[in-house]
């Protein structure tokens, strides 16, 4: 694998946690607007459908969700900081911000052109050359 694929993996691993934590947090924000909209029963005298929910479980589901997503953060975080770091190293200011974007805030190409008002083949040229210039730790076993 030559050093572009390899620095490639490197810097892609926190990726896979972010998504996982934008999810979850996602999720989280589903249930927080049901909790909020759980109101006392009203007597209506019409059936009711379907299955109660309960506001407890509401919460019990909350509170494992935020348990989930914490430990995601703290696991992440190591890799999150080796990735940084490695990027803060560049020379080259444009790549070290379009890489960045693409592997930490895990923002694609064409939407990096867009907001930085540069062309999608000039982006994708400078995400190629950073992803070449990152000097990623040799003794990296995580790959």
């Amino acid at each position: 694998m030559g050093d572009f694929e390899t620095n490639k993996k490197f810097l892609r691993r926190y990726r896979p946690y972010f998504r996982q934590i934008k999810r979850l947090e996602t999720k989280l924000f589903v249930i927080d607007d049901r909790i909020e909209s759980t109101h006392s029963p009203s007597m209506t005298g019409q059936p009711g459908g379907g299955k109660r929910r309960e506001l407890a479980d509401d919460l019990i589901q909350r509170e494992e969700i935020e348990a989930r997503i914490n430990r995601l953060i703290k696991k992440s975080r190591p890799i999150k900081a080796e990735i940084t770091d490695c990027l803060d190293e560049l020379t080259n200011s444009l790549e070290a911000s379009i890489l960045e974007q693409y592997f930490i805030e895990d923002i694609q190409l064409d939407t990096i052109a867009l907001q930085m008002s540069y062309s999608f083949r000039q982006v994708k040229r400078l995400y190629g050359d950073g992803v070449k210039h990152a000097k990623i730790p040799r003794n990296c076993d995580t790959l």
